[in-house]
């Protein structure tokens, strides 16, 4: 299944920088409860959120795919959801890393050193698949503050100072996720169009099909009524409905025989299950018509919430990482989340102010 998982990604990203965080050892039991639970409510935070598109969804676009008029439509979308992800296995590793480095036997400048490397090797690997490039990056300042970092001699105080790049990343990630949404947009709109496209002309067949076999019948009401009133009325009435077997069997008559009728019955009754077996026959492309409209709808839907979701995890735990940071030992107080791991989504928008 082409379906990639941010836990998993996050896992890769902290086995690659093994070689920057290593020789791991016991901590002190207050710095356990300070930091280990934060780490730990990160992948809590983000466990059940995921961008990727499944298999399921990627057959679903690749079969309306060849009716739009662009190469691989879907490539900037694809690309946007893998530089969310991978900002949100940044997030995860760093988190691991703060406590991987807390354990450590370690000085403390050495430790505010450990984590200006993960820093510099986390920056680097976000900005290698980078898609929509971050317009407000200042690397003087960045430069600037991991010397500071380097320069601490207080591994909390270092945390604290890498705040000001804690909330670019994150304000960016909310411009990368607009950014996102923007593309949804433009993917659904070139997707809904495909679909018309694929089945347009189908579907207005078959709407005029079932225009004509309305008419057909209201002619049979005014034939079987005829038959039994002999009102020349009923002749008009059939007339106006344009069928050319009626138009020729009555053309200039005031009246019909009872062979007339017959024969005229059975003509119509011909026509209708011609219309009946053509109706049938495009049945199977208007349903597909409907179903890929529906289909595209809970799509979007989907990935509008994930959208949602990854705006409120990156609100709430930078928010967190600042609590954390300011020293704050409680870790009830730094994250909005339930003990099962899930968003509790009235206080986390509310941390978002929305």
């Amino acid at each position: 299944m082409c379906h990639y998982n941010v836990r998993l990604t996050a896992i890769t990203l902290t086995i690659i920088l093994l070689a920057v965080v290593s020789g791991c050892a016991k901590f002190t039991k207050q710095e356990s409860e300070n930091l280990t639970p934060f780490a730990q409510q990160t992948i809590d935070l983000i466990g059940t959120v995921d961008y990727s598109l499944n298999d399921e969804q990627l057959i679903y676009l690749r079969r309306i795919d060849d009716y739009i008029d662009i190469q691989d439509p879907y490539a900037r979308y694809l690309a946007l959801e893998n530089q969310v992800r991978n900002m949100l296995a940044a997030l995860v590793t760093y988190s691991l890393q703060i406590v991987a480095i807390s354990e450590q036997d370690l000085s403390e400048n050495k430790k505010a050193n450990k984590l200006a490397d993960v820093i510099l090797a986390l920056i680097e690997l976000i900005r290698k698949d980078e898609v929509f490039v971050n317009e407000n990056r200042d690397d003087d300042r960045t430069s600037e503050t991991i010397k500071q970092v380097r320069q601490s001699q207080d591994y909390l105080e270092a945390l604290r100072l890498l705040l000001p790049l804690v909330n670019e990343f994150s304000a960016h990630a909310g411009r990368v996720l607009d950014e996102l949404h923007r593309e949804k947009r433009k993917m659904a709109l070139l997707v809904d169009e495909a679909i018309d496209k694929k089945y347009g002309a189908a579907l207005k067949f078959h709407e005029e099909i079932r225009a004509v076999k309305d008419d057909t019948f209201h002619t049979l009401i005014s034939l079987s009524r005829y038959s039994v009133t002999r009102d020349p009325d009923y002749i008009d009435k059939m007339r106006s409905h344009s069928m050319f077997s009626v138009l020729v069997a009555t053309e200039n008559k005031k009246s019909l025989s009872t062979q007339e009728l017959q024969q005229l019955h059975k003509d119509i009754t011909a026509e209708l299950q011609l219309l009946n077996k053509n109706y049938e026959q495009l049945l199977p492309d208007v349903e597909a018509y409907f179903e890929h409209h529906r289909e595209l709808t809970e799509l979007l839907e989907l990935k509008e919430e994930a959208i949602q979701e990854a705006r409120l995890t990156f609100v709430v735990w930078s928010r967190a990482y600042q609590k954390m940071a300011s020293g704050k030992t409680d870790p009830a107080e730094w994250f909005d989340i339930t003990d099962g791991g899930k968003l509790f989504y009235d206080v986390a928008r509310k941390a978002a102010g929305l």
